[in-house]
């Protein structure tokens, strides 16, 4: 099983916001953190440029869940907090952090499978403690992945059978980028140039070289050290090499690299006119007889400009993407929430319960997805659970009693993600903006339409009896 990613110097329990853990010591003091509660993890709106969701970042978030713990140097840190200390200083609050584990249950859509606006992602059941404490830990994994996968789904789309390197890492966050990297592959990158994802997830690592390397062998022989810089970098290596050639004029590179004969694998343009000039590298590695040299395109490029370019004709083997697949400029943010849907009363019921507020409203009670595939593409209906309904059962139980028990690779789950693609619908594959008032995917059935009713008029409704 893949290790957490979640790792610091500091505990993880940490790893939190602070109302978090003043939640956790209140419900502690009034006696609440042991009740029965169910969270559900959802999207209110999907962005405008997006038409549907890959569900990404449970597989790797649960190992981190389960390994939550208040060890003795994090109580006494929070110990000596003005605001947390006294709340420490009883005895049964101490007593709730220092014992703290998760032992619930998590239900999720299977990374992998796509994801609307609507319907829940993840269930968390558990205590009251441990559902409510894990709800940033989540939010933090589930908006991140999902985000980076949801885009980078759009960018293997259109480069339609070509490969995509993830080149992302010096645009994001030294830690995150190891977990962008991981959604990228799942979503169906073909490697990374992040070393230390290739260590944690078992991702392939592809990289070729900067220009830094061609202007160090140049300070001895100005730009005809290029051709020296080419040979010094693949004679290093057992296997063939791909060559960064535009650092003087791209023409140029191209025929030096072609001197490097069986050696070379290919090369890579990072900048100017991608179109012209992978046209002019495509003649002239032909022309030297390198025609099984692949040609490699960077800068910038997102899904919309590697359209183009294909549709213009270019010649072009793979695609380097990094800025536009983690930064996400278009989607920068995915807005997922945590909400209480149910929770254990003084009677031991476990009651639906709603936030109503004014355009934040949560949707109550204990749910399932099932899923449709038609002629339509695909559409999910939001429904009770045990409620008979068409389709398949979308949440599965990925944690039991706090114990992981699904395939949480991103091997399965980028798998899953070469089925699914395949079910949507033109439409929902289109990498066009979503029209307004395009109608959504997902439906409620009419019994939680009911329950919903009800926990509207009487603020809340009784689920189930001890």
């Amino acid at each position: 099983m893949e290790s957490a990613s979640l790792t610091s110097r500091e505990s993880l329990a940490l790893h939190t916001d602070r109302y978090q853990l003043a939640m956790l010591a209140a419900y502690a003091h009034a006696g609440l953190s042991g009740r029965r509660a169910v969270f559900e993890l959802f999207v209110r709106g999907l962005p405008p440029s997006r038409r549907h969701l890959v569900a990404a970042g449970i597989g790797r978030v649960v190992a981190a869940l389960t390994a939550l713990r208040f060890d003795d140097a994090t109580l006494e840190h929070l110990a000596r907090d003005r605001f947390l200390g006294p709340a420490l200083a009883n005895p049964s609050v101490r007593a709730v952090f220092r014992d703290f584990r998760f032992r619930g249950d998590v239900w999720a859509i299977p990374e992998g499978r796509a994801a609307f606006a609507g319907e829940p992602l993840v269930r968390v059941e558990g205590t009251l403690a441990e559902a409510q404490l894990v709800e940033t830990l989540l939010l933090s994994a589930i908006n991140h992945d999902t985000r980076i996968a949801s885009k980078c789904a759009r960018i293997v789309a259109a480069a339609d059978g070509r490969d995509c390197f993830e080149f992302g890492t010096r645009r994001g966050h030294e830690l995150a980028a190891v977990d962008a990297a991981r959604a990228a592959y799942l979503a169906g990158f073909t490697a990374t140039s992040n070393e230390a994802a290739g260590l944690r997830y078992g991702i392939p690592r592809v990289g070729t070289m900067a220009h830094s390397f061609i202007l160090a062998h140049a300070a001895d022989a100005g730009e005809e050290g290029e051709g020296a810089a080419f040979a010094a970098f693949c004679a290093a290596f057992s296997l063939p090499c791909t060559c960064l050639v535009d650092t003087f004029d791209t023409g140029r590179g191209v025929e030096l690299a072609a001197e490097q004969g069986e050696r070379l694998l290919g090369v890579r343009i990072d900048s100017g006119d991608l179109h012209a000039l992978a046209v002019d590298a495509r003649a002239r590695l032909d022309q030297r007889g390198r025609g099984s040299a692949r040609i490699v395109l960077s800068d910038d490029l997102d899904e919309h400009r590697i359209a183009r370019l294909l549709e213009s004709g270019t010649p072009v083997d793979a695609f380097g993407v990094g800025t536009m697949a983690i930064v996400t400029p278009d989607a920068p943010s995915l807005g997922a929430v945590y909400k209480l849907v149910a929770l254990e009363d003084a009677k031991g019921q476990l009651v639906a319960v709603q936030k109503r507020s004014p355009s934040k409203a949560s949707s109550s009670g204990i749910k399932q997805v099932h899923r449709v595939v038609d002629e339509r593409g695909i559409r999910d209906v939001v429904s009770l659970p045990g409620e008979p309904s068409e389709g398949e059962p979308l949440l599965e139980r990925i944690v039991a009693k706090g114990e992981v028990i699904a395939d949480t690779s991103a091997l399965a789950a980028r798998k899953r993600w070469e089925i699914e693609r395949i079910l949507l619908s033109p439409e929902q594959r289109s990498l066009a903006p979503r029209p307004e008032g395009a109608r959504s995917p997902v439906t409620n059935s009419a019994a939680l339409n009911a329950l919903h009713e009800r926990v509207a008029r009487e603020g809340r409704a009784v689920l189930s009896s001890r």
